[in-house]
C-alpha cells in the first residue's frame, strides 16, 4: 500500500525505536494467539520488498507471495524448532497484464491481494487501477475476471487488499476502505462467475482489512492493520461463515505500535502439532528503515 515518504519515515522511525528496546515474547494480555517467531527476510535484489499477500502449502513450507510493485515470489520456508529461520529456493516472476506485458508505471501494477486455487491458479487483486486477474502460474499472462459496478466506488488507495478462498473454492474479497456504510467491512463473494454481496463484518475505524484466509478449521481469518501517522498496529480476528452470514467473532491477536512492521499478508495452516498457525508477511514500502518480516503465531488447542 502506498504511503507518503514523510508518513512512512515517521512510522518506521518510531517502530525501530520501540523494537530496539523490547523483545518479542508470547503476546500481550488478552491475546489468544501465541507468538512463535519473527524472521527478518533480507535480499539485495532490486525487486525485493513491498510484500502484500502470501499463500502457503498445507505443510507451511512452500510459499508464493506478491509485492505491490508487481512481482510474484516463490520460495521454501525453513524452520528450526518450529521458528522460521530462512527462505530458500527463491524465484521472482513479473506480474504481467492481459497483453502479456509488464506495465512500466508502478501504479498500474499495484498488486495487493492473493489467493491460490486448488488447481494451482492464482487470483490477484490490484489497487489504483482496481481490477482482479487470474494467472495460470507465476509469470503467466493475466486473464481478466468478472467485475461489479459497485466496485468502481472504491477509493484509489482503498481497494481489495484482502482475498480468501474457502474449502469449496469460493473466492471472497474485502475492500480496505468501506464501500457504503463505514461501520462495517463489506465482504463480496464470487459465485457462478459473478460477484455478489456475501455479508458484512463489524469494523473498527482505526483498523483496515489488508489480508484474509480460510483456515483448515473452515473459519475466516481477517488481518487488519492500523496506521496513526506514527506507526503500525495489527489485529487478527476469525469468524464462522455460513450461508446466513458470519458469526462467532474471536479476537485472536492485537498488537500496538512498534511490535511488528506493516503486516499485510496472511496465510493460515495447521502445523505438525495440529495447531492452527498464522503466518504473516510485512510490506516494507521499499524503505530502508522498514523491514520485511515473516511473523508466525499459533492458536493454542
Amino acid at each position: 500500500m502506498r504511503r507518503s515518504f514523510a508518513i512512512a519515515v515517521a512510522a518506521c522511525v518510531l517502530s525501530s525505536v520501540v523494537l530496539a528496546g523490547r523483545g518479542l515474547s508470547g503476546g500481550t494480555s488478552g491475546d489468544l494467539a501465541e507468538h512463535i517467531s519473527t524472521y527478518t527476510w533480507r535480499l539485495h535484489d532490486g525487486w525485493f520488498g513491498g510484500f502484500s499477500g502470501i499463500e502457503l502449502s498445507e505443510d507451511g513450507r512452500q510459499m508464493v507471495a506478491i509485492s505491490d510493485r508487481g512481482m510474484f515470489v516463490t520460495g521454501t520456508l525453513q524452520r528450526e524448532k518450529g521458528a522460521v529461520s530462512d527462505v530458500e529456493n527463491v524465484e521472482a516472476f513479473r506480474v504481467l497484464d492481459t497483453k502479456g506485458t509488464f506495465p512500466k508505471k508502478t501504479g498500474m501494477r499495484d498488486s495487493e491481494g492473493l489467493v491460490l486455487q486448488k488447481n494451482g491458479k492464482l487470483v490477484v487483486s490490484f489497487e489504483g487501477n482496481h481490477r482482479l486477474n487470474r494467472f495460470a502460474q507465476p509469470g503467466a499472462k493475466a486473464q481478466g475476471m468478472a467485475w461489479r459496478k459497485e466496485f468502481n466506488k472504491m477509493k484509489l488507495n482503498g481497494g481489495f487488499e484482502a482475498l480468501a478462498i474457502d474449502n469449496a473454492g469460493k473466492i471472497f474479497a474485502v475492500p480496505e476502505q468501506p464501500v457504503g456504510d463505514d461501520s462495517v467491512a463489506q465482504v463480496f463473494m464470487l459465485k457462478k462467475g459473478q460477484w455478489e454481496k456475501a455479508f458484512t463484518l463489524p469494523r473498527a475505524k482505526q483498523f483496515q482489512p489488508v489480508g484474509a484466509d480460510f483456515g483448515p478449521d473452515g473459519r475466516l481469518y481477517l488481518l487488519e492493520r492500523g496506521f496513526n501517522g506514527l506507526g503500525f498496529r495489527v489485529r487478527v480476528r476469525s469468524f464462522s461463515v455460513a450461508k446466513t452470514g458470519a458469526s462467532d467473532e474471536k479476537l485472536l491477536l492485537r498488537k500496538g505500535i512498534g511490535i511488528h512492521d506493516n503486516l499485510e499478508g496472511l496465510a493460515v495452516w495447521r502445523d505438525e502439532s495440529e495447531r492452527v498457525r498464522l503466518t504473516m508477511i510485512s510490506d516494507d514500502n521499499f524503505r530502508l528503515i522498514q523491514r520485511t518480516e515473516i511473523v508466525e503465531y499459533v492458536i493454542p488447542q
